[in-house]
């Protein structure tokens, strides 16, 4: 009877785990900067999907510090450089942006993630488009 607990409980472990899908997922992106002639739109991956958590019953007893959850960040990632096309000469024209090489469950860590919800933004081009394809703009 105890080896049929162990392996309920290994079982009920990798389920667990395999239902955490937090994996690089293919995003795009617009550069629009308003000095620029062009919006830039960049394929990149970041951090997305499902993180196993659990929601404590006595949460009213405990400190807010206490409560955090794990959400999808990343565990190794780069950063790529681009330049936007059409800028004048007084304007820099670097843009950066991660790349996520690697993703994990865990606590958000502000020094390279956005760990709030921000304001809907525009998620297009306002401007006519340069498309950037792993190091060559086009």
């Amino acid at each position: 009877m105890s080896a049929a607990v162990l392996l309920s409980v290994l079982f009920a472990l990798a389920c667990g785990q395999a239902a955490s899908f937090c994996i690089p997922t293919e995003y795009t992106m617009y550069v629009d900067r308003r000095e620029c002639a062009y919006c830039l739109t960049i394929n990149t991956t970041i951090c997305a999907g499902y993180c196993m958590t659990r929601d404590i019953n006595g949460k009213l007893f405990l400190p807010k510090y206490a409560l955090s959850q794990d959400v999808c960040t990343y565990r190794d990632f780069i950063y790529r450089m681009v330049e936007i096309p059409g800028c004048p000469h007084h304007v820099t024209p670097y843009f950066s942006f991660p790349v996520a090489v690697s993703c994990k469950c865990g606590k958000c860590n502000t020094d390279d993630s956005d760990c709030i919800h921000e304001a809907v933004r525009t998620n297009y081009c306002t401007k006519p488009q340069s498309f950037y394809l792993g190091g060559f703009s086009v």
